[in-house]
């Protein structure tokens, strides 16, 4: 797509210290919100456009695919060659995600935890905290991986206040879809969901 395009071309933060990546990119989101207000205001799924070219860069997709899949279905899905497929609509499926939950954006204050020292470590947890005036403060944890080959760091789960896992929420829930029904319904499902228009969510 053009903007997937957009996005492999856009000048990448550096990615070797995850705290300053996650506070990074996570400003340069909010900025782009900001900015184009106007074209949000007007439709919606123009946060699709802005959380693949800002965000999908510092996430890793197919960690994140991976892991929601858990050892037996992934071992299986990738001896079906059937793994690029799941972790590209899991991909698009993320994008349709974050977007819905940043309808409710709106200028709120972003706190960034002190860094963490990352030495040695191939797994690191980035807090933030989301400060509303209008509503009690949202923690959210950020945990990524280091890459092995490039040393860079990229998200692959979030990890919202309630203390509840996407990643591990969505694998409970994916289990049982693939259980009963195979990879390829939910394939199809994750495609489906990934081309519905965005919605504001109730404030």
């Amino acid at each position: 797509s053009i903007s997937a395009q957009a996005a492999d071309d856009k000048q990448l933060f550096d990615m070797k210290n995850p705290h300053a990546m996650i506070k990074n990119a996570s400003e340069a989101t909010f900025a782009r919100f900001r900015a184009e207000r106007s074209i949000i205001d007007k439709d919606l799924n123009h946060l699709k456009v802005i959380v693949e070219e800002e965000l999908m860069p510092y996430i890793n997709h197919k960690r994140a695919a991976a892991t929601v899949l858990g050892n037996r279905h992934y071992k299986k899905v990738k001896k079906d060659k059937k793994f690029k497929a799941f972790s590209d609509a899991f991909r698009e499926y993320l994008i349709v995600t974050y977007a819905n939950v940043f309808t409710l954006y709106d200028n709120q204050k972003i706190v960034y935890a002190p860094a963490t020292d990352i030495n040695g470590k191939k797994v690191v947890t980035v807090k933030v905290t989301i400060v509303d005036a209008q509503r009690p403060p949202i923690d959210i944890e950020f945990k990524l991986r280091k890459s092995k080959k490039s040393g860079n760091w990229k998200a692959y789960d979030m990890v919202a206040g309630n203390g509840l896992s996407m990643v591990s929420t969505k694998a409970k829930e994916f289990d049982g879809i693939i259980n009963k029904k195979g990879v390829d319904y939910l394939i199809t499902q994750l495609n489906k969901k990934a081309a519905e228009s965005v919605e504001a969510k109730a404030q």
